[in-house]
């Protein structure tokens, strides 16, 4: 009988460690990202007891179970949405890769932010990896070793110069001569200052006819920037500068600015030309040409105004869109995409190596990580984290099964003492 003490003991280990697993599954319900553990038994034979020849059967008995593998099964958790910009969640394969400097590991759980240097970090401190480099396109480049990702929260949105403008105005036909109508908006500089561009019609002697002169900051008269703008009878724009609006040569006139101001750190703009968006080819409900500037009888009046200039911003806020890029959102109405998260994945998720805070280590048995191409179908949720996969309903009926396995090798225990006390009575 004393082998039956030894294979109840195995069933004895096997099923509390598999009860320690549900318990440790249990105490994750919460944990970011985490992966519920299985836990597998396989049964230990003896060796023969009967030798057996030819078609003679074996005769064999087993020493007990034991456990063969305690791994995570890597299953989707749910994805929930929490505010919080530098979260990310996984939605598909793969994991985020992490690094301390001189370790690399790799977790699902995306709750990182941003430290004090603008490096994205784990909570335990490890930098978040991935690519900072962008084209001259405006892409990330996604080639290469993973590395540190982070931004400089001082780093601004350069400027751009205005290179054209367009006001949507009327003139009124009933104007008499001498009558003048003023229209002002802001444009930039290359040096990322504003002006003050200022534009003036006067209605001319000769009919349906105005003279225009453009100003800039309240006053200083732009050189060459005036000239005539006439009307026909229905009061839409007929010539420019005494040039048909069907001349491509008569559109749009330009504004030249030069000797422009250093701004406040002594750079000086570059000379500046602006376009004056006046006729718009093809743009009419009949295919003929469409103006921005009409004659029409009613009050000179503007309608909308538009130029393409901005100044320099400084960083706002950061988000994160579904191929992982960083996009970061400026004071000045600029997005420019500042870098993108890695991520990776193996080919036996089998072989990982659990370690704290959540991350694995990769293993012989794992292989290399794999960057994703395009993150390979995989989306990153920005302001979300993946919840844990564990499930309440199936860990209690875990707990009841392996409850009941070692209830049912304990019994073996005693049944045993009962069968070997009742051998040692009979010398009685």
């Amino acid at each position: 009988m004393l082998p039956t003490f030894y294979s109840a003991l195995t069933g004895l280990r096997s099923h509390a460690t598999a009860i320690n697993v549900v318990g440790n599954n249990l105490a994750n319900i919460n944990t970011t990202g985490y992966k519920r553990s299985d836990i597998n038994f396989a049964q230990i034979m003896a060796g023969e007891i009967q030798g057996f020849f030819g078609a003679a059967n074996p005769v064999q008995f087993g020493l007990g179970a034991r456990t063969t593998r305690i791994g995570p099964t890597h299953l989707q958790g749910a994805v929930r949405a929490n505010g919080i910009n530098s979260n990310l969640a996984l939605q598909g394969e793969g994991f985020f890769q992490v690094s301390d400097g001189t370790r690399t590991a790799y977790t699902r759980a995306g709750n990182f932010s941003f430290d004090l240097n603008g490096n994205l970090v784990a909570p335990n401190g490890w930098n978040v990896q991935g690519f900072t480099e962008v084209d001259a396109d405006g892409n990330v480049v996604r080639t290469g070793t993973p590395a540190n990702l982070q931004i400089d929260f001082e780093q601004p949105s350069p400027p751009s110069a205005t290179s054209l403008v367009r006001y949507i105005t009327n003139l009124s036909a009933q104007a008499g001569a001498g009558e003048t109508f003023n229209t002002t908006i802001d444009i930039w500089d290359s040096a990322g200052q504003s002006h003050r561009l200022d534009l003036e019609f006067v209605k001319s002697e000769t009919e349906n006819q105005w003279t225009y002169q453009f100003s800039l900051d309240e006053g200083d008269v732009i050189e060459g920037a005036t000239g005539t703008v006439t009307f026909d009878a229905q009061g839409r724009l007929s010539t420019i500068n005494g040039l048909s609006v069907d001349d491509p040569a008569a559109a749009n006139p330009i504004i030249r600015l030069g000797n422009l101001p250093a701004n406040a750190d002594g750079l000086v703009p570059e000379d500046q030309q602006i376009t004056w968006d006046l006729i718009e080819f093809g743009g009419a409900d009949d295919g003929t040409n469409d103006s921005h500037l009409t004659n029409f009888s009613s009050t000179s009046a503007n309608g909308t105004f538009f130029q393409d200039g901005f100044g320099s911003g400084d960083l706002n806020r950061i988000e994160f869109t579904r191929d992982g890029t960083m996009l970061g959102f400026f004071t000045n109405g600029e997005t420019h995409p500042l870098g993108a998260v890695a991520v990776v994945n193996f080919n036996n998720l089998a072989g990982l190596k659990q370690i704290d805070a959540n991350f694995f280590q990769e293993t012989g048995a794992s292989g290399e990580p794999l960057l994703l191409e395009g993150n390979g179908g995989t989306v990153v949720f920005g302001g979300a984290l993946e919840s844990s996969n564990v499930d309440i309903a199936d860990e209690f009926t875990n707990l009841i099964i392996h409850q009941r396995g070692y209830q049912s090798n304990s019994k073996s225990v005693t049944t045993a003492d009962q069968v070997l006390q009742e051998i040692i009575n009979l010398k009685r």
